[in-house]
């Protein structure tokens, strides 16, 4: 049989974006059946005997189908996990630890030599089997040699899916071996309360759910979208009692938010929304054991961050070895410990490439993957810094993430000074090693509510449901020793809307509380319910727009003599109808339909006196109202004849006048954005008596001057162009005023006469 391809002989490809679609498929039957389906049909039948299965089927999907529906059976499956080897069922032991249908190729791979398997022999058994099916896609190439087509590889496109009722039917195992255990007493010994994960994750499904994410076409988020998540100090800030950080805090939670349910994908996957309140209801009470479940099996985040120099397409490790290393830890005694650097030599023991950094480096010892015996010189570094990295991996994973999980305990080994492990009881309760974990001991009353409407809460007095029911209506403001959170308007009508009433929120904030609550707090809450606006959302309607009050209201009442709740009266002159085939087509008659995500028609025009604007209902849409309520004033209703109508159009007018201006400049509307108005609803800037009235309106007074004045007029234009021209008379004129009309200066007069007497020309009074 040919060998496995070590998980170094290719990348494992792109590690998946927080916040992009999992891995995990919605239906895991259905896309095992379709892995199997991409056998050929002479692979198929070999599996087919092998399960003693009779079938008839000669078409690669009906035995594919077949294959699988034996799989339904609890019998069957049964009957197949005893025949397999002891490395076998620990492969499937990983998909039920991890609770997942799907595995990288690549990373079993490497959990399993980590944990002393083999596993060439172990996912080969599987495959032959039909428990496990080899998926190539996007590679439609049907398959009908497993050695050969891992060997074509690339790995990062080959995962193992399984069946799902398979890990369900298996029972995990610890590996086969022992870990050293410090032989010193344990001192110093620290253990996290378990409540971080459920605080972040409570702390993110608010913000979700205020504002929810934006996703491309991939899954992956938007920039801004992503930034408001990395950058909010209640997701990002450090863990008050971290023994080790944790890189990209935010994308950690914002993950696990979604493997465990408290986010998800609306219905066309465009956005992520929050899950109902009623989730904390029903889920808080096994929320931790949810949450340490999916970070075993979390691919979206890893352990550290990539650096600088390295390729981004390259997956760490790290993130496939989390159920293999709490199951060596699971090898202990409830009393035993140990100590980082031996537990780093034991997988060095079982795997010598276990702390490789990255899974797209050579092999150091391919075909040593899962043999016992010491690890060779190391390619990345010298022998003596082999332990050194080792031992910071395992501070990343235990002391870190699992840490923070509430899996893992610490201490510092006596004498030694040597940092020291062993699993918790929900530690063990995770691996279906031990008993579910008794409750923390709790205090009642952890609140201190001030008159700012600021809560401080103190760590001791939470628990996972009292997590859920203060996030319903309080606002998580910083998570740290001690936690603060906020009322306000916002969080209460938060509240509300998720099925709580004011009675509720008071009642939890004063049996939890040190103190009365103060006097304010009761009042707001009272205050802001009061003041709740409530807003229907309609996902798709029509609107039906009417050309008076009168005409809608008289359609409303012949209307609604079949259906009073379909027709909703919005403003003054129209009519919602959420289904437009509920719309009596036969009743009215239709003018004109529009579609808003068009630029705004032409549909006001400029009556002759320059300050009516007159509105072509045709044309017009929802938004000019509330545009020409702010710059005109509207005038009564006429109707203008129109050919075909006996009682004509209803004619909708508005007049621009100095007052409506004024209020035009008090809502903070310039003369330039009026002028743009009138370009965009008109096509023509406004007429001249507008702009008559912005002088008016204007802040700086204008002067007009008047005087008496003396008008020549000539019989013709060109005796006027002759004597503003002719040197003896053109001083004694003023202003042209017209073709035939020329002013003249009243002290000027005589002198002109004079002039025009020598010409031959008389001035005859008139």
């Amino acid at each position: 049989m040919a060998a496995l391809p070590t998980s170094s002989s290719d990348p494992a490809g792109p590690p998946a974006i927080p916040g992009e679609a999992s891995a995990e498929p919605v239906d895991p039957r259905l896309a095992f059946r379709s892995a199997l389906a991409r056998y050929q049909a002479a692979k198929l039948g070999a599996i087919a005997r092998l399960r003693n299965l009779e079938s008839d089927a000669v078409r690669p999907g009906i035995l594919a189908a077949d294959l699988t529906a034996q799989l339904d059976s609890a019998s069957d499956v049964a009957e197949l996990l005893a025949r397999l080897s002891f490395g076998s069922r620990q492969a499937l032991g990983l998909f039920a630890l991890t609770e997942t249908s799907v595995w990288p190729l690549a990373g079993l791979s490497h959990a399993l030599a980590t944990l002393g398997v083999e596993p060439r022999s172990a996912i080969f058994a599987l495959l032959e089997l039909g428990l496990l099916a080899l998926d190539t896609t996007p590679d439609l190439r049907t398959i009908d040699d497993f050695p050969a087509r891992i060997d074509q590889g690339p790995m990062h496109l080959l995962q193992l899916r399984a069946h799902p009722a398979v890990p369900q039917a298996v029972r995990v195992s610890r590996p086969d071996g022992k870990l050293t255990p410090a032989a010193n007493d344990v001192g110093q010994i620290r253990e996290s309360d378990g409540l971080e994960p459920i605080l972040r994750l409570a702390a993110i499904w608010q913000r979700v759910g205020i504002e929810p994410l934006r996703q491309t076409g991939q899954g992956a988020l938007y920039k801004r979208d992503l930034e408001r998540i990395e950058e909010d100090p209640v997701l990002s800030g450090a863990i008050s009692d971290a023994l080790e950080p944790l890189a990209a805090m935010s994308l950690l939670w914002l993950s696990l938010a979604r493997r465990v349910g408290l986010i998800h994908p609306d219905a066309a996957s465009e956005r992520l929304e929050a899950a109902a309140p009623a989730f904390w209801i029903d889920n808080a009470v096994h929320l931790p054991q949810m949450i340490a479940t999916n970070w075993m099996g979390l691919r979206e985040w890893q352990e550290w961050e990539n650096s600088p120099d390295e390729n981004p397409e390259v997956r760490l490790p790290l993130m496939f070895l989390r159920p293999a290393v709490l199951l060596w830890l699971a090898c202990l005694q409830d009393d035993e410990w140990v100590a980082l650097d031996d537990l780093a030599q034991q997988l060095r023991t079982m795997n010598p490439e276990w702390d490789r950094p990255s899974l797209r480096s050579d092999p150091e010892a391919a075909a040593g993957a899962g043999r016992r015996g010491g690890g060779p010189r190391a390619r990345n570094g010298s022998q003596s810094a082999r332990p050194a990295r080792g031992e910071r991996l395992l501070r990343l994973l235990l002391l870190g993430s699992g840490y923070a999980m509430g899996l893992v305990r610490t201490g510092e080994e006596q004498g030694t000074g040597r940092t020291v492990v062993q699993l918790t009881p929900l530690g063990r309760y995770v691996l279906a090693m031990g008993p579910p974990p008794p409750p923390h001991p709790r205090f009642e009353h952890f609140l201190f509510v001030q008159p700012n409407f600021e809560i401080i809460a103190y760590r001791q007095g939470l628990s996972p449901q009292l997590v859920g029911q203060l996030s319903r209506f309080a606002w998580w403001t910083k998570i740290g020793a001690a936690l603060e959170l906020r009322l306000s308007q916002e969080s209460i009508v938060l509240g509300l809307e998720g099925g709580q009433t004011p009675e509720q929120m008071l009642e939890i904030l004063t049996r939890h509380s040190q103190r009365p609550l103060p006097t304010l707090v009761p009042d707001a809450i009272g205050r802001w319910t009061s003041r709740r606006e409530r807003i229907i959302f309609y996902a798709a309607a029509t609107l039906i727009e009417f050309a008076s009050l009168a005409e809608r209201d008289q359609a409303l009442a012949a209307w609604q003599e079949d259906d009073f709740k379909t027709f909703v009266p919005v403003a003054d002159r129209f009519l919602l109808v959420e289904s437009p085939q509920q719309i009596p087509t036969d009743r009215i008659s239709t003018r004109g339909s529009r579609d808003y995500r068009h630029l705004p028609e032409k549909c006001v025009s400029i009556k002759p006196d320059g300050v009516t604007l007159e509105l072509d209902p045709t044309r017009s849409d929802l938004l000019i109202d509330a545009e020409l309520s702010r710059i005109a004033d509207e005038l009564p209703m006429a109707r203008n004849p129109s050919r075909g109508m006996a009682s004509g159009t209803p004619s909708r007018r508005y007049s621009v006048s100095a007052g409506s201006l004024a209020r035009a400049t008090a809502l903070g509307i310039s003369p330039g954005q009026i002028v743009e108005w009138f370009l965009r609803r008109t096509g023509a800037p406004p007429s001249p008596a507008i702009r008559l009235l912005f002088k008016s309106t204007s802040s700086t007074p204008i002067a007009l001057k008047a005087r008496r004045m003396l008008v020549l007029f000539t019989p013709t234009a060109e005796l006027a162009d002759g004597l503003l021209q002719h040197p003896a008379t053109r001083d004694f004129l003023g202003d042209r005023l017209g073709p035939m009309a020329v002013a003249v200066p009243e002290d000027l007069l005589e002198k002109l006469q004079g002039v025009l007497k020598e010409l031959g020309l008389e001035v005859v009074p008139s």
